[in-house]
């Protein structure tokens, strides 16, 4: 069975294995969850603003067909994405697993750290839809900025486990270890809360879902 969940994925992460790539582009599994925040977004940014988060430094390809074939795969990848979500299909991709020790879980850690990178990179939008939401009462923005600060913490648990262990035993839970593995269990809902959050704050923003929503050739 083939390990890559489409044809662009494996394009992508072809690309990230390319030697010559390796000081040039965050790795397969970051841009993966980079992705996942550009298209959970409120609000989509243009792909000028967000293409050049891949990147580490601001680095640079070696030519033009390499860079326009970046641009297509990663443009691909959003797609891919977005209409997963319009679909209700968002999951944990199936290399991200939490490794035995933790500490282990590479992958998964690269996916959650490109998710808040790219999530960092939005905060704007996201708070300025927070700010132009109406809802029928106070209750209901603090029942979803409580989800939104839990799923928040969901991420950036498994984006530096070793950190987040640390920070446990510090507050006197020396058995946080043992119980990543079941919080980990509780990762996919996160991601779909994050989403659905983003949903229900669309009404209040420009629709850009059919902008980027487009057939792959």
């Amino acid at each position: 069975m083939n390990k890559f969940e489409s044809v662009v994925h494996q394009q992508l992460f072809e690309l990230c294995e390319q030697v010559e790539l390796e000081d040039v582009l965050h790795s397969y599994d970051y841009i993966c969850g980079l992705i996942f925040a550009v298209a959970a977004a409120p609000e989509i940014p243009m792909p000028e603003t967000w293409l050049v988060w891949v990147f580490k430094q601001r680095g640079q390809l070696s030519s033009t067909e390499q860079a326009d074939h970046l641009t297509d795969v990663l443009m691909g990848l959003l797609q891919w994405q977005l209409r997963q979500m319009r679909d209700e299909l968002v999951t944990l991709p199936p290399g991200c697993r939490l490794c035995e020790p933790p500490q282990h879980s590479v992958a998964l850690s690269d996916y959650c750290a490109g998710l808040l990178a790219g999530h960092s990179q939005l905060e704007v939008v996201w708070q300025t839809s927070w700010q132009k939401m109406k809802l029928d009462t106070p209750q209901q923005l603090t029942d979803l900025q409580k989800d939104f600060r839990h799923c928040l913490l969901m991420f950036s648990t498994f984006a530096d486990i070793p950190l987040a262990i640390k920070q446990a035993k510090a507050r006197g839970n020396e058995n946080f270890p043992q119980l990543l593995a079941k919080i980990y269990l509780s990762l996919p809902e996160a991601l779909g809360k994050y989403v659905a959050l983003s949903g229900a704050m669309v009404d209040f923003l420009p629709d850009q879902f059919e902008t980027f929503v487009q057939p792959l050739n």
